[in-house]
């Protein structure tokens, strides 16, 4: 397409994000009750969608403060996932307790590891059954690591006066790197699907979809068009007309993994998190579209904000559902798992983790950037 101005794009609040979400988590907990096999291709949707937000909120605070503040970040992150994990930790204790002894290692081990954030390479190493209800938290401990080496890795190369190309052609490498280091196959003691090395590149795959919307590293700048045969000429003035249809071929494409039982799962978790990639750029490109609008709706967005929590729970509470009613139908015990789901993480969300985001860090001092490097308006609050 062709490019539209120099300066970077900022992201903003995207309603069709937040429904992206809610579908990710749909997808997820319709998968752990029985409904819908690949379901798992929910977590890959929302690995691109973390690395490609969390860049973005980088790049926008470098644009417009000329620093990166770890502290300020760490605070936020810690602010956003500790509260529901120690509230999932407090649960699982009163069930193991005063209900009946959950499944797998010892109750304290699960929850030490699960706190300590590395049952990711506890899963990939063949323990993910003995992880019980805590098993969502693998994906949670491959977020965590993404979090403490990618925003100092990222204002690293910054400093050093790196731009968008450079740190595409960077994060392009490292992606590459890591999916030749990850194991393709099953290998003895090692789980393919929780592979740290595989689903670091999933999120580098957000990064660098974040770098190339953000600065238009794909767009054709405004004089080559010129050049071109005049169809060639049409075509890309009529570009930004084609989101549309690219999105709806790109989300019946990520349907059809999601039916497909034939596919290996390596195959299908990386070719979800390829489709992610490009949906979420198409659908921030084309808001009006039908697909956008269908994922923009309230109850989408809604499941979205309360995501966090409705991941975490979930497991547990149909475990739970699962016990006291272990010959009930498939469809009202997923039902069930939910309604309960969504409860308990409304709950969650309202009294507990929205009231300690409001609580922000106090903003970094801003600090003078050069005007021929940074000529761009304050960074979003």
């Amino acid at each position: 397409m062709v490019a539209e101005a120099a300066s970077p794009r900022r992201l903003g609040r995207r309603k069709v994000l937040d429904g992206l979400r809610g579908v990710a988590i749909l997808l997820v907990m319709l998968m752990h009750t029985d409904v819908l096999h690949n379901g798992y291709v929910g977590v890959d949707l929302f690995f691109a969608l973390s690395g490609f937000l969390i860049t973005c909120l980088l790049y926008e605070e470098w644009d417009g403060r000329g620093v990166i503040s770890l502290e300020r970040f760490y605070g936020r992150r810690a602010r956003r996932l500790l509260p529901a994990l120690g509230l999932l930790i407090l649960l699982a204790l009163v069930i193991n307790v005063a209900s009946y002894r959950l499944t797998g290692w010892p109750f304290a081990l699960k929850a030490l590891a699960s706190a300590s954030f590395v049952n990711n390479w506890l899963a990939a190493t063949g323990h993910a059954s003995s992880l019980g209800s805590f098993n969502p938290t693998w994906s949670l401990a491959q977020e965590e690591q993404f979090y403490l080496l990618w925003p100092p890795l990222l204002l690293l190369v910054l400093r050093r006066g790196a731009g968008p190309r450079q740190v595409a052609v960077l994060l392009l490498v490292a992606i590459a790197t890591l999916l030749a280091l990850a194991p393709i196959g099953a290998g003895r003691g090692y789980a393919v699907y929780y592979s740290p090395a595989a689903r670091s590149a999933e999120l580098l795959a957000g990064c660098l979809a974040a770098v190339a919307w953000r600065h238009r590293l794909a767009s054709l700048p405004h004089s080559l068009p010129l050049g071109l045969p005049a169809g060639l000429r049409v075509l890309a003035r009529r570009a930004r007309s084609l989101r549309s249809p690219l999105a709806l071929v790109l989300a019946c494409l990520f349907i059809g993994l999601l039916l497909d039982r034939g596919l290996p799962s390596v195959r299908v978790y990386l070719s979800a998190c390829a489709l992610s990639v490009g949906l979420i750029v198409l659908l921030i490109g084309a808001p009006t579209c039908i697909l956008a609008r269908v994922l923009s709706i309230a109850p989408l967005r809604f499941l979205g904000r309360i995501s966090y929590g409705l991941y975490l729970y979930h497991l547990l509470l149909r475990n739970v559902v699962y016990h006291y009613l272990p010959g009930g139908s498939v469809y009202v015990n997923a039902a069930l798992t939910i309604v309960l789901s969504i409860a308990l993480a409304t709950i969650s969300w309202r009294l507990v983790e929205s009231k300690l985001l409001r609580r922000a860090a106090p903003a970094p001092q801003r600090r003078r950037v050069p005007e021929q490097r940074h000529p761009l308006a304050p960074a979003r609050a």
